[in-house]
């Protein structure tokens, strides 16, 4: 039998729909995006445990934060959420994304950078793995795009074209899907319905 997630139970069985709660989660604390170094970054963190909280305390504040009554438990840390994030990004604010992800890390704590465009497209790890692919494109030339983020044994899982120009697909969508014969195709253009 599955276990259903506590909010789809009460709301299967009340209607009462999950009272907003942005990135925090019911059963961690902390848990969200957290503000970093630099322009617009952001760093994920979150804390599983009790133990994961030590782990981060002794980043934030040393053994006197792990113990404070406001934080020893989830239950303390859910009730004085506000404060704990305030605390946490008191810290992530002073590095850079990647700097506050490798000490998470390093220290047992769930935590990544929040990737830009950018990160993603300069990303070494993306890269070595195949992830991007160049294509040629009609009006814009060679771009590089978003690959396929998985392989399989069995299957070719790749990007085969760039992104298509507008109305590139109708004649074989209204052929091939539609069914829609070479003269009905003609009329729609003749009466400008496509593009």
């Amino acid at each position: 039998m599955a276990v259903l997630p506590d909010a789809l139970v009460e709301y299967t069985m009340n209607g009462t729909p999950p009272a907003r709660d942005g990135n925090r989660d019911r059963h961690l604390a902390p848990h969200g995006i957290f503000r970093a170094a630099g322009h617009d970054r952001w760093i994920a963190v979150a804390v599983e445990d009790d133990a994961a909280w030590v782990r981060l305390a002794a980043l934030l504040g040393g053994p006197e934060l792990a113990s404070d009554p406001r934080y020893a438990t989830l239950a303390a840390r859910k009730h004085h959420e506000d404060e704990l994030e305030a605390l946490l990004t008191s810290w992530t604010s002073e590095r850079s994304p990647e700097e506050a992800t490798a000490t998470l890390q390093a220290a047992g704590i769930a935590a990544f950078t929040a990737a830009t465009n950018r990160d993603i497209a300069e990303d070494p790890h993306l890269r070595a793995r195949g992830f991007f692919v160049e294509l040629p494109h009609p009006e814009v030339g060679t771009r590089q795009h978003i690959g396929i983020p998985w392989r399989m044994s069995a299957s070719d899982c790749r990007v085969r074209r760039p992104a298509p120009c507008l109305g590139a697909d109708t004649d074989a969508v209204l052929r091939e899907v539609c069914g829609y014969t070479a003269a009905e195709i003609d009329t729609l253009r003749a009466a400008q319905a496509l593009a």
